[in-house]
């Protein structure tokens, strides 16, 4: 479903000098497969994933969506961040319904659509909220649901649980792997958390630092529906969280 090919991503700096981020990235990702990218701070994860995106466009190489070039942002593709991005002055609702609204869904109907997922991301009691007025999990649900509320077919995640609490990040991460059960939408899922990304993915794209570059593509072959609590058990959960350790702190010594 996309495909990622040759991708280089240089930026300029203040000094004028060039700084690569992305060298040569070759990657493939099927329809319906959740995918994180692992790899040590300043390696390009998220640049890769705002290439994705189409709100930076690489130096060289391209993306493809279903054999499509992508040049600009899509309702095809969801992005979701770590800083929530909910507008304060719109009610919990009012920014679900935002991206329905921008698509020209009827306010009645778009109420309805956000109301729902409202309920799916067990946030319906707070419709009538402000963001100031949530915790960062809630406001974190909220901003999942108004991306999941125009249905797109790619979800983008930069390290959304980035900035929770160790145990609100544990029941979000659940919740998310419930609701893509249901969904089967694409994934990509940027982190730097090894234990998250194997909990999550069908598969895992490791960078090496940078610039960045595919240094290992692993499958995780875990049974779903996943529960956190059989996979601490699990030795083969056990085995790619440590094979995945080492290769983070290999990085990290080279």
């Amino acid at each position: 479903m996309i495909s990622i090919e040759h991708l280089n991503k240089t930026f300029n700096t203040a000094r004028g000098t060039a700084h690569p981020a992305l060298v040569d990235i070759d990657l493939d990702i099927p329809e319906g497969q959740f995918v994180s990218i692992l790899g040590p701070s300043g390696c390009g994860k998220s640049t890769l994933l705002y290439i994705v995106g189409g709100f930076e466009q690489p130096t060289q190489g391209a993306v493809k969506v279903n054999g499509k070039l992508i040049t600009q942002p899509g309702p095809d593709r969801g992005p979701v961040f770590q800083e929530y991005a909910l507008f304060p002055w719109k009610t919990v609702l009012g920014n679900v319904a935002y991206g329905l609204r921008e698509q020209g869904v009827p306010k009645a109907q778009a109420q309805a659509r956000a109301l729902s997922w409202l309920q799916k991301v067990k946030l319906e009691k707070y419709a009538g909220f402000y963001p100031r007025e949530l915790s960062g999990g809630m406001r974190q649900r909220a901003a999942i649901a108004r991306t999941l509320a125009y249905e797109p077919s790619i979800l983008l995640m930069d390290e959304p649980f980035g900035a929770l609490d160790a145990h609100t990040r544990l029941v979000l991460q659940a919740e998310l792997l419930a609701l893509w059960e249901q969904l089967r939408n694409t994934v990509l899922f940027v982190t730097h958390a090894v234990d998250e990304a194997v909990y999550l993915s069908d598969r895992v794209v490791v960078l090496t630092g940078s610039p960045g570059s595919v240094r290992e593509v692993i499958d995780i072959d875990l049974p779903r529906p996943r529960v956190r609590a059989e996979l601490l058990l699990n030795r083969n959960y056990q085995n790619y969280v440590v094979h995945l350790e080492n290769l983070l702190t290999e990085k990290e010594q080279a």
